[in-house]
């Protein structure tokens, strides 16, 4: 599978891994399949500290408060693009990090559960109703048993 995934690290709070990336490209691989996505489609993330995410969350969602994850869905469909932008993620680590420790479970487990969240929201998912919380959460929950990082 040939899934196109840009990385950019602009924080100092969290050193990734190879293996973190590996996990990460392994769930975006993960929804792609779930959805019987083409391989085509590219996904920007970027890990960011509070005060950059706090900053985008004021500017595009109006809330001046650091957030967890941002999704920007994009749907770039210029046929004669070969490579199609799914959209882009946004990730406090420094949220990553407190959220793993007040939920119990460990960092990698919560930032893949952040990416997935993030692609299905950049899928045209959301959760702003119990219905269509219940569609996303299960979705989002089949990713992370398929991952062995489901709890």
């Amino acid at each position: 599978m040939n899934i196109v995934i840009d990385i950019d690290n602009r924080q100092d709070i969290f050193d990734f891994t190879k293996q973190e990336i590996e996990l990460i490209e392994k769930a975006v691989a993960s929804c792609y399949q779930l959805e019987k996505y083409p391989e085509t489609y590219q996904v920007s993330i970027s890990f960011v500290n509070n005060d950059e995410i706090q900053q985008l969350n004021r500017q595009y969602r109006g809330k001046n408060e650091p957030t967890d994850v941002l999704s920007f869905p994009m749907s770039f469909d210029d046929p004669a693009v070969e490579e199609k932008l799914l959209g882009d993620i946004v990730i406090s680590t420094e949220k990553m990090l407190k959220q793993a420790r007040e939920f119990g479970h460990g960092v990698k487990r919560e930032m893949i559960y952040l990416v997935v969240h993030s692609v299905f929201h950049l899928m045209g998912y959301n959760h702003l109703d119990d219905e269509s919380k219940e569609i996303m959460r299960l979705k989002e929950e089949q990713v992370m048993t398929l991952m062995n990082l489901a709890e």
